[in-house]
């Protein structure tokens, strides 16, 4: 079994945690980082389009509605004025 001593870093592969291992770990970091970031930047365009088409789909719905309720309206009052004259 090994001693495990306070400095030791994490991931150490036993080449006594020099400036190259040290670096590499910097550079895995730093890797991981730049790939959460640009995750989170698509995250938002993806959330931010979704929003606008969802705007989009909501005015085209309501424009659909009145257009429906004026021709339901002009359809009954043209038969109601057939009906009783």
């Amino acid at each position: 079994m090994q001693e495990v001593k306070s400095d030791d870093t994490i991931g150490d592969s036993g080449d006594g945690g020099g400036p190259t291992s040290l670096q590499s770990q910097l550079a895995a970091i730093l890797a991981e980082l730049r790939l959460l970031t640009f995750k989170m930047r698509e995250d938002s365009k993806d959330k931010k389009t979704s929003s606008e088409w969802k705007f989009v789909a909501t005015v085209v719905d309501r424009l659909c509605f009145c257009t429906f309720a004026i021709f339901s309206i002009i359809a009954i009052i043209v038969v109601f004025r057939h009906q009783l004259f």
